[in-house]
């Protein structure tokens, strides 16, 4: 057993487990819940479905690591009018793992929204202020130490600053990020401060244990409380079982896996909100090539964000990408496409998050297979093709001779003077390559028990004593990067579940050692 984490070659047979608090997943959700509630003094196991890997683990090999990191290995779609890959990690740390690490409080806006039309008053800016503050110190959210953006963040910053746009700085969750462009596959030096580098080390130093490779397969329940856990030990040896019996359990599966695992189930289906009101934040990527070297393989991902058309729902931002990746920019095969990745330090990467207001499904069909529907709307697409239209603007201002689209019939803007044929010939959603990685909204918050899945403290409406803190339980879309929101409510409804179960969470505790910020 190394700081807490328990893999199946530590452990024999089949396992019966107590504790006040199980939680499922060490994500965003599952880790600051499972921390918060271990340091009030409380009993907490975390099942993990994915495997533990340190840092000195962690490389450049993008097959062995989407494979290790990632549910399907980074092959999981969604359908719909026009297939939406999507990443969700997989290990411990969940996709804290794998993303980009960016830091922002959910807009003040949006909150006013969740309060106005939702009920959900403790959810006022005032009011989560305390938690944000908290989850901002727990990750070590900062801007990246200057001098380390690279080539491709000033290359983007270059253009918006040449047409007079408005930017923003990023906060990422990171120590002294040295750029080296790893953020998919996970941190190379640690310098990324996902859950497993912030929030689990503390639930470890609280006494906290978490079981790797545990696929919960059942939510035990008696007279319509949830009473514990049962699945499946996912041991290379030959598979075991095992079970958990808790005063409370907490999902913290992610969007997809928390509602999926409910509809197995057969619970909180009196509600009518399981699985939907699933939002995306559909991406497009975009690059552009450059007569002089970006270097795009040094650098971080994401310094900067234009934030000029936020109000349009419009986000645009640079997005270094490693190299394997980057074949997937261009229209082309074979001599062709080896040809343009020969001049890849010339190639800036970048990508444009649309804040939908669509709603997707997820459903549990028969034999345990999962069934993920979004649509891309047609008012969302005309945003796509304006937002790209004026990323292609920011790169010619750059000093880009061509840029590169996702769309079929005009996956190369030649220059300034090519960008309007995207609006004379608007391209079709069936025509665009989308992809994302903020899941959201499938067991929504809400103060009425048919408004939404879960109440104001995060317990199911139909079932006591069952929890979701994880991005299923955002009442709607954001339009930023959700991580802080995710954990922010996370810890709300972790303090609240203390409280429940005689404890209170203290008000100031000190750092782990060696974790404290720089």
């Amino acid at each position: 057993m190394i700081d807490g984490i328990i893999q199946p070659h530590d452990t024999r047979g089949d396992l019966r487990l107590e504790c006040d608090v199980v939680v499922v997943g060490s994500g965003a959700g599952g880790a600051t819940a499972a921390a918060v509630l271990a340091e009030a003094g409380l009993r907490v196991i975390v099942l993990e479905e994915g495997g533990w890997y340190p840092t000195e683990e962690f490389s450049a090999n993008i097959p062995e690591m989407l494979g290790k990191l990632m549910r399907g290995g980074a092959s999981t779609v969604m359908v719909g009018r026009s297939p939406v890959p999507y990443l969700e990690g997989r290990c411990v740390g969940g996709t804290t793992v794998v993303n980009g690490g960016m830091c922002w409080r959910t807009p003040e806006k949006v909150l006013d929204t969740w309060v106005r039309e939702r009920g959900l008053a403790h959810l006022a800016p005032k009011a989560l202020e305390p938690h944000f503050d908290a989850v901002e110190s727990a990750i070590d959210a900062r801007y990246q130490d200057p001098g380390s953006e690279g080539g491709v963040n000033d290359r983007f910053k270059a253009g918006a600053d040449a047409l007079g746009w408005k930017l923003s700085r990023n906060k990422r969750n990171q120590r002294h990020c040295v750029g080296s462009n790893d953020c998919v596959t996970g941190c190379p030096t640690g310098a990324k401060r996902s859950t497993a580098e912030s929030w689990l080390p503390r639930f470890y130093a609280a006494g906290g244990r978490l079981f790797t490779h545990f696929k919960v397969e059942r939510v035990r329940t008696r007279q319509g409380r949830a009473t514990g856990l049962a699945g499946t030990i996912l041991d290379p040896v030959g598979a075991r079982r095992f079970t958990v019996e808790a005063r409370a359990v907490v999902l913290s599966c992610g969007a997809i896996q928390t509602p999926l695992l409910l509809q197995r189930n057969k619970l909180c289906k009196p509600c009518g909100h399981v699985g939907r009101h699933f939002t995306i934040h559909p991406n497009i990527k975009m690059a552009a090539r450059f007569d002089t070297p970006v270097d795009s393989l040094r650098g971080t991902h994401q310094a900067w964000q234009c934030m000029e058309f936020g109000d349009e729902g419009i986000l645009m931002a640079p997005g270094a990408i490693p190299l394997a990746f980057m074949s997937a920019i261009f229209p082309s095969f074979g001599p062709r496409l080896a040809e343009r990745l020969r001049d890849y330090r010339y190639i800036a990467t970048g990508g444009i998050l649309v804040d939908d207001h669509a709603e997707g499904r997820i459903r549990a069909l028969p034999f345990g297979v999962p069934y993920i529907r979004y649509d891309v709307t047609d008012v969302d697409q005309s945003k796509f093709v304006r937002a790209a239209a004026l990323m292609a603007e920011l790169y010619f201002a750059a000093g880009a001779n061509e840029v590169y689209t996702p769309f079929h019939h005009l996956p190369v803007i030649g220059g300034p003077d090519d960008i309007a044929k995207l609006y004379a010939h608007p391209p079709r959603v069936e025509d665009t390559e989308y992809f994302t990685a903020h899941l959201m909204g499938t067991c929504r918050m809400s103060a009425h028990p048919r408004g939404g899945v879960v109440d104001p403290n995060g317990e199911t409406w139909d079932v006591s004593g069952l929890y979701v803190a994880d991005a299923g339980t955002m009442p709607g879309t954001i339009g930023v990067n959700p991580q802080v929101t995710i954990m922010a409510l996370a810890r709300l409804i972790a303090v609240r579940l203390a409280d429940r179960l005689g404890r209170k969470v203290p008000a100031k505790i000190a750092q782990v050692a060696g974790h404290a910020a720089a």
